[in-house]
């Protein structure tokens, strides 16, 4: 054969792999495309909301493949693992879960308890995660069962560590996040003094007076107003509240109050009944008395 014609026969067999790696792409395309729009009319997603399908490989389960829908809005983003036919004709919303793990050990080491708020031992057998919002009337019922029931009954066995989640539609919920977050740089107990205050005096609180109120709640404690009025002036803790949102993001928390109690979500304004269950099983099961 002429070097010109094997030359040819090289070219011809690459634009083949080409052709088909081309083909695959555009047809993978085609079934993402599938995918989103069923999802958008099963789930009614709003026209803004982005989604897109990523990460695309192939599943524990022989034949099958994986990948996340990932829905974006207003900053905040959600993720859902799919499972699905290799044609992407069938498709199962949720994750691949292996029953011999632990479920939730996976969701506990996504989060971080240094540099936030805490209250409780620091080796307690349960920890508590609360993602909230101060301006959230069902996050202030669900602090009045934590505060007044969940944290009396398993003093000394649970810690709380409170994490920031201010909702877009809740025009005061980030001034008060950031006045209590800069209040906690300087002093822990100033920051439960806030949080305890926003919660219990929702109704006369607005955007205008939010810094006001929280000035005066301030009195006595052991915060240098010039520093904290610079900290929230300039937005100097909004990197951590944005944190925040996105390591509850990263777990499953799509709005408030949300709590992570060793890995296991309960989402809601729930009774203290539901969190006692939860608590008592993990205790038990760390070998702690509930």
């Amino acid at each position: 054969m002429k070097p010109y014609s094997m030359s040819r026969v090289l070219l011809a067999a690459l634009l083949a792999v080409v052709c088909v790696e081309t083909t695959a792409a555009l047809a993978d395309d085609a079934a993402n495309l599938k995918i989103i729009e069923y999802y958008r009319r099963k789930s009614n997603l709003p026209p803004e909301v982005e989604a897109k399908i990523t990460g695309v490989s192939d599943s524990k389960i022989p034949g099958a493949k994986i990948a996340t829908l990932t829905m974006t809005r207003g900053g905040q983003t959600q993720e859902i693992q799919i499972l699905m036919s290799p044609d992407g004709k069938y498709v199962v919303f949720g994750e691949v879960e292996d029953v011999t793990s632990d479920p939730f050990k996976a969701i506990a080491a996504k989060l971080t308890t240094q540099g936030s708020p805490a209250k409780g031992p620091k080796d307690a057998k349960v920890t508590i995660v609360e993602f909230s919002d101060f301006q959230c009337p069902y996050c202030a019922r669900a602090h009045q069962t934590m505060s007044e029931q969940v944290m009396k009954e398993y003093d000394g066995k649970v810690k709380l560590v409170y994490k920031n989640f201010p909702l877009g539609f809740h025009p005061w919920a980030e001034p008060a996040a950031l006045a209590t977050a800069c209040a906690f740089e300087q002093d822990p107990d100033a920051f439960w003094k806030l949080y305890d205050y926003f919660f219990q005096n929702q109704q006369q609180l607005n955007p205008q007076n939010v810094k006001e109120k929280a000035t005066e709640a301030l009195k006595g404690t052991k915060v240098d107003m010039a520093k904290w009025n610079d900290c929230v002036d300039n937005k100097k803790t909004l990197a951590k509240i944005k944190a925040d949102m996105a390591e509850g993001s990263s777990v499953g928390v799509t709005g408030t109050p949300a709590f992570i109690i060793n890995g296991r979500k309960i989402s809601g304004a729930q009774p203290f009944q539901n969190f006692k269950a939860v608590i008592d099983d993990e205790l038990q099961r760390s070998g702690g008395k509930s």
